[in-house]
């Protein structure tokens, strides 16, 4: 165990003082009091550290008790310590401020008045600190005054017990802070998992399980968004859609499984072929993809849609459903000007992409249309 090293400010008192049990201070027992303690002046310093542990088993929790008076010291640690607490003390503001820093407590005793930076300052210190904001504090006065009350409540404090104390009324204020403390650290532990886990939720929302390719949803927002930035900036915006050719043919002769390795293979060639940072790629739905391809003309697309095409065949996935008995993609390329556009909607790009897919697939498949 650690014990403090005590002193009157006017004197020695043999030195190391143990654990604070009631015959150091040569206190009544609260029992024989009935339950009543009073307070006394003498005041110490600490020349050493300061730790008490519980009387017996496990801290339940750790207070802080800041007062110069060595009495009231006394009387509140062997009040908490009896309940399973450990104590740690502090004499003054400075050296309260210090250990909280060091080792934050669940709850603070704070002695309203005190040596140098008074227990005001002092609480307002702590609640404009981070860290220590929601640390409870309790203030201690001897004087019954509501303009003292006052002051501490609006410093920051959490509750007010009087002297001469009540053993039963100080243990309950305690306790009931602690309990508010734990609960509220508790519910902002729980706030913060569920925060978290809504920002996976999203994160995954924006992702396609299958291929690990940005969603629909992510697409169609960025669509939005460079719509928009093109209509400012009043420059070109570029839809690429491409479909598996025959692929419900595929599915029938090859089954789900060699259908879902098929389209992650295809999504690699297809993010592949977008080289550029502003480019996006996206599996728009079941066998269909899509790229956005910002500032980029219809001879551009033309060149990045050629290389996607390359790309997919040269993987020379069998398939027996196609003329060319590989997979290949119907690509469909429509590129729009938003500033000049007659809707402000991102509609008619979307249909205008669609229509030319399905011109490529009417024509036989393996192909690019483009429009626009």
């Amino acid at each position: 165990m650690v014990v403090p090293c005590l002193q009157h400010q006017g004197g020695g008192v043999g030195g190391l003082v143990d654990g604070f049990r009631h015959h150091d201070f040569e206190l009544p027992d609260p029992a024989s009091a009935g339950g009543r303690l009073v307070h006394g002046s003498q005041s110490y310093r600490l020349c050493g550290p300061c730790y008490l542990p519980p009387a017996s088993g496990g801290a339940l929790g750790e207070i802080l008790i800041v007062d110069d008076s060595r009495v009231n010291v006394g009387v509140l640690s062997a009040i908490l310590r009896d309940r399973g607490h450990a104590i740690r003390l502090a004499a003054d503001g400075p050296s309260a401020l210090e250990v909280v820093k060091q080792t934050p407590p669940e709850l603070i005793l704070l002695d309203i008045r005190l040596p140098g930076i008074d227990a005001y300052e002092v609480c307002r210190r702590l609640r404009a600190d981070g860290a220590t904001r929601e640390i409870p504090v309790i203030f201690v006065s001897s004087l019954e005054d509501g303009a003292d009350r006052l002051r501490a409540f609006e410093a920051g404090g959490s509750d007010y017990v009087l002297q001469p104390f009540q053993a039963a009324e100080v243990v309950a204020r305690v306790e009931n802070q602690l309990k508010l403390f734990r609960l509220q650290r508790e519910m902002a532990r729980k706030t913060e998992d569920l925060e978290r886990a809504n920002r996976m939720l999203q994160t995954l929302s924006y992702l396609d399980p299958l291929t690990g390719l940005p969603s629909r949803r992510h697409f169609d927002e960025s669509l939005e968004q460079e719509w928009r930035r093109a209509r400012r900036q009043q420059s070109k915006l570029t839809l690429l859609l491409a479909d598996v050719d025959q692929f419900k043919a595929f599915i029938e002769a090859y089954g789900a499984g060699s259908a879902d390795d098929c389209l992650r293979r295809v999504a690699v060639e297809f993010s592949g072929g977008l080289h550029r940072g502003g480019d996006l790629g996206a599996r728009f739905g079941g066998d269909e993809f899509a790229a956005l391809l910002p500032a980029t003309d219809g001879a551009g697309a033309g060149v990045v849609a050629q290389e996607i095409a390359q790309r997919v065949l040269g993987l020379r996935i069998p398939h027996r459903g196609s003329a060319i008995q590989v997979v290949s993609l119907s690509l469909g390329i429509a590129v729009a000007t938003p500033a000049e556009s007659e809707s402000a909607s991102v509609e008619p790009l979307l249909a205008a992409a669609a229509q030319a897919v399905q011109r490529a697939r009417a024509d036989g498949g393996n192909r690019i249309v483009a429009v626009g």
